[in-house]
């Protein structure tokens, strides 16, 4: 007769357990763990997480936002929005989907001319650093953004304008057309620069940022964008705002980006295709920007962030600072600021921007 086995093999199991610890395997996380970006659109706001996707808040009363749902995606760098279209990145994936109520549904999705699992994209600059890659809905010029329009942040890697949806992907320019929004057909690749990152646009151009400098497209002819305009700086990090003559551009070193000063720097754009630097203010660790003349918010990473006065934009004068709470990146929309941090979000009363009103906080997944 065979003895019994099941009884020693359970005695091993409890004994492998005690010694080893409990371990249950990892749930799946469903909340911001490493957000990217936000856009704003009709009273909803659109965070992309690099891990878990695109989420998804009714922000129609800010102080109570309400969590809509979660476009699953692995490696989502950014999104845009245009009516009920959403468009959202996945690796080397460009995802449509149509909005119905709370509902998201998948339309079509187009992949780009090349694979890659993004072991080489700067989705992940270190411990305390993430990529560049924010989302940007529809937008005019004025870097204030009514409650009823969309707008991105200046880390946007997307931009939608009139009837063209533009993707910094990699090294390229992409241009889609999207008079058909929920069948983009791809127009042309602009080869600009190894590692661009960010996109700003304005009704004539799109400033680009990227590692090696600030580049200037004009758009006269929409669906082929020229490159006619750069400003270099040393190996570095750098997302770009524009208002009028004037392109506020921080610059961070000390990372993936490369070795460089931390600092703000004022570009005179009034001649596009010679853009130049007519001023610099040293700041620590400049992240994201947002620009409500005479006001300029400058996030300063893990040290909080930073509001500046710019009537004189080549001397920009400091007028408040607060560093309670690391931060990467803002969006102004009338009196309220977006502020994003690397694991969550807050959204504020800025009504007086000298002294932000905390109006709710979008809390990171504890999972």
């Amino acid at each position: 007769m065979r003895k019994p086995v099941v009884a020693p093999l359970i005695l091993s199991f409890l004994m492998l357990t005690f010694a080893l610890g409990w371990r249950v395997p990892a749930s799946t996380p469903t909340g911001l763990v490493s957000p990217l970006n936000m856009t704003l659109s009709d009273g909803t706001l659109y965070v992309s997480d690099q891990f878990t996707g695109v989420h998804v808040y009714d922000v129609a009363d800010p102080a109570a936002p309400r969590a809509v749902t979660t476009i699953a995606l692995d490696g989502n760098r950014g999104s845009a929005v245009k009516d009920d279209i959403l468009y959202a990145s996945e690796k080397n994936k460009l995802h449509v989907y149509r909005r119905e109520g709370d509902t998201f549904t998948l339309v079509t999705t187009l992949e780009s001319e090349y694979d890659y699992d993004g072991g080489d994209v700067p989705w992940n600059e270190g411990p305390d650093e993430y990529s560049f890659a924010c989302v940007c809905g529809t937008r005019d010029e004025s870097p204030v953004m009514p409650a009823s329009q969309s707008g991105g942040s200046s880390y946007a890697t997307f931009a939608v304008i009139d009837d063209y949806l533009y993707r910094v992907d990699r090294y390229q320019l992409v241009v889609y057309d999207i008079q058909a929004p929920a069948a983009p057909v791809e127009l042309q690749r602009l080869t600009l620069d190894w590692t661009i990152e960010t996109i700003y646009p304005t009704p004539e151009y799109l400033f680009i940022g990227g590692e090696s400098g600030m580049f200037v497209c004009d758009r006269a002819d929409p669906a082929n964008p020229d490159l006619i305009g750069m400003v270099q700086h040393i190996r570095a990090c750098d997302p770009v705002v524009v208002s009028g003559d004037i392109a506020y551009v921080t610059v961070r070193g000390g990372n993936q980006c490369g070795a460089s000063p931390d600092e703000l720097m004022i570009v005179d754009v009034s001649s596009p295709s010679a853009p130049r630097v007519v001023g610099v203010k040293p700041l620590a660790t400049p992240h994201g920007l947002a620009l409500r003349e005479p006001f300029l918010y400058v996030s300063t990473g893990q040290s909080g962030y930073t509001l500046l006065d710019v009537t004189r934009p080549t001397a920009p004068a400091e007028l408040e600072k607060w560093a309670d709470w690391p931060t990467k990146d803002f969006l102004w929309s009338n009196d309220l600021l977006y502020v994003l941090g690397f694991d969550d979000l807050r959204i504020y009363d800025v009504s007086d921007p000298k002294t932000p009103i905390l109006k709710s906080t979008i809390e990171n997944d504890p999972s």
